[in-house]
């Protein structure tokens, strides 16, 4: 593995090692990845074989504690692509044109260990399996869809895929974690076939910890694409119901519900939020489940930490997409209305660009926010909801914050999932900027 950087000062930059070396091994053993490059380097005694700039090898040993961090930064690991033709496949639903990388569909237990990526387990070979097992690769997070081996197969539009129990059963025999998920497909996947899915997975409580049922996601791209039937608030309110009675009883034999509905189907039912207890650990939250429930508790318990006052009069707009919008308006926007010399308005931004099924922030593109707020004459300060700016400060369709900002002609800040930090930020003028 290639060095892009070491960072200065390091235990490894004071032992002579720099950027554009390779790492060979570590302890004997070779380092293909960063997995294998923090499972051997934790060690307290390392003895590092190294590919200099020149070509030449030298070996470096190292004594450190078991928690100290070497200073290293590896060049990207290149993964695993996925080889099914899955009937629901968000990225098949994406239009062209867009930035290369959102048309790549993983499949590799590296970014589902190290992300929380979903995998199916659909190719792994025997040395991957004993390389999980041998390094404790775990939790990992499975997406199962369906134990129906028949009805997976036609899922996943891949006829040659192994079936999913045995391998299931394999991993949790080492005791490695899994969290699983099934995306509900109406008519497909759902009724006696859910109910059985959901036991088979429960069997093997508590290595498999969790399973969350989220809804298929539809855009306006499904051309040529084998038919798929969207979420409804019916089907969403059936679904709610059906979670909610087989938590109790999985409750009863295990102590942890193990089973979610994911937040989009209690918003979609519109009904109430669960409280915290209906989530256990919130051991899928980054999958959207109990992502709400944690933001509202966070917010009602840390509102009290806001000032009184604006120091100066301040018109804030809060970007959202149609799901959401209700919560916002009802528990964030009249808090912050309280607030003296501040307005706030919420504003829903209806996604044209995949769709108007598509109803979630993260979800949203530059150019829809732009056309929902151009007209719009409220609003020196516009909020956008943290998760439609992926980590290089792009939307989906590669506009950016600051571009908004000078078509707008108002300051926009991408807001952090702490909305009340963002506020406070902003109202006390703590924002470089404002």
């Amino acid at each position: 593995m290639k060095i892009s950087e070491v960072q200065k000062d390091s235990i490894a930059f004071k032992h002579g090692i720099r950027a554009g070396e390779k790492i060979k091994e570590i302890n004997d053993n070779p380092v293909r990845d960063i997995i294998d490059y923090r499972f051997y380097a934790s060690d307290k005694k390392i003895v590092l074989k190294l590919e200099d700039n020149k070509g030449g090898l030298k070996e470096i040993k190292i004594k450190k504690k078991e928690e100290d961090d070497l200073g290293i930064i590896l060049e990207k690991t290149k993964y695993k692509a996925c080889k099914n033709r899955c009937i629901f496949c968000f990225i098949d639903q994406l239009p062209k044109g867009l930035r290369r990388t959102l048309y790549f569909k993983d499949e590799d237990f590296r970014l589902s260990f190290l992300f929380g990526n979903f995998i199916t387990l659909t190719n792994l070979s025997d040395e991957d399996f004993k390389r999980i097992e041998n390094q404790r690769i775990s939790p990992l997070y499975i997406s199962v869809h369906t134990t129906d081996e028949e009805l997976r197969k036609k899922i996943l539009g891949n006829q040659r895929i192994p079936p999913i129990l045995p391998l299931i059963k394999r991993l949790t025999q080492q005791r490695i974690e899994l969290h699983t998920q099934i995306v509900l497909l109406p008519n497909i996947n759902d009724g006696k076939n859910l109910e059985k899915t959901v036991f088979d997975l429960a069997d093997f409580y508590p290595q498999v910890k969790s399973l969350a049922i989220v809804p298929v996601g539809l855009t306006r791209f499904r051309k040529n694409l084998p038919e798929v039937k969207p979420v409804n608030k019916r089907i969403a309110l059936q679904i709610v119901e059906k979670v909610d009675f087989w938590q109790r009883i999985l409750r009863k034999r295990s102590g942890e519900g193990f089973i979610y509905a994911a937040d989009e189907f209690f918003l979609m039912a519109g009904l109430d939020i669960p409280p915290s207890g209906y989530y256990d650990d919130f051991h899928q939250i980054e999958n959207g489940v109990g992502m709400v429930r944690r933001f509202l508790d966070d917010f009602k318990s840390e509102q009290k930490k806001l000032p009184k006052r604006s120091k100066r009069k301040l018109s804030l707009i809060l970007v959202t997409g149609k799901l959401a919008l209700k919560i916002i308006k009802e528990k964030i926007e009249k808090r912050l209305n309280k607030i003296e010399n501040l307005k706030v308005r919420t504003v829903e931004i209806e996604n044209n660009f995949l769709g108007r099924s598509v109803t979630i922030s993260g979800l949203l593109s530059g150019r829809d926010i732009f056309e929902s707020l151009r007209k719009m004459k409220f609003g020196e300060i516009v909020i956008l909801p943290p998760d439609c700016i992926n980590s290089d400060g792009l939307f989906l369709d590669d506009l950016t914050p600051d571009y908004l900002e000078k078509k707008l002609k108002r300051k926009v800040v991408v807001g952090s999932y702490n909305i009340l930090e963002t506020i406070d930020n902003i109202i006390t003028n703590r924002n470089a900027g404002l």
